[in-house]
């Protein structure tokens, strides 16, 4: 299947669409941790404190059992690329970045996790999501996580965007050093 996505000269087709692929590890976690809660709130009991368990359990509940379910079915993150604009929908956020505005390209590792970084120059009001990432030092646009898109060789993709974007910004992309 990856075979189908790259052209003789070594760089993907545009536009190129892929789903990410979520590990079954983590689905399996999050329904651990979703019987856990639920375990906490069978546990018998009728003083204050139990009360307060059933809530807090019942509140954490309901946030994993959100999270489970838009990874498995509602909100299935992806990665569009085409000749004009990269478009990354995450689990809670979506982003559209036209590739001429981009101006940085690496990557990095945060927490042991290797991530994609894409900056450009700021097209809108950033998001809350943003905003928070910016707070903490973090002032990419957008931020792949690599292990989420398996079928993906995001070297190539790198090369792909870079040769779409316009020489200036590209000498500057091509002269980075990055390591994976």
């Amino acid at each position: 299947m990856n075979e189908t996505l790259i052209e003789d000269n070594g760089l993907y087709t545009l536009p190129l669409y892929q789903k990410a692929k979520l590990k079954r590890a983590v689905l399996i976690l999050y329904l651990f941790i979703i019987m856990l809660f639920v375990g906490f709130i069978l546990i018998p009991g009728n003083d204050f404190t139990k009360v307060i368990l059933n809530i807090s359990s019942l509140l954490f509940l309901v946030l994993f059992g959100y999270f489970w379910l838009s990874t498995v079915f509602i909100n299935k993150p992806y990665l569009i690329v085409t000749d004009q604009y990269l478009e990354y929908k995450w689990l809670f956020g979506h982003k559209i970045i036209e590739l001429n505005k981009i101006h940085q390209i690496s990557f990095y590792r945060e927490n042991g996790v290797t991530m994609f970084g894409i900056w450009a120059k700021d097209q809108s009001k950033p998001s809350f999501s943003e905003k928070i990432d910016r707070i903490f030092g973090r002032d990419y646009s957008v931020s792949i996580v690599v292990s989420s898109f398996s079928s993906i060789d995001f070297n190539k993709l790198r090369f792909t965007i870079l040769s779409k974007v316009d020489s200036e910004t590209n000498r500057i992309i091509s002269n980075q050093q990055d390591v994976i």
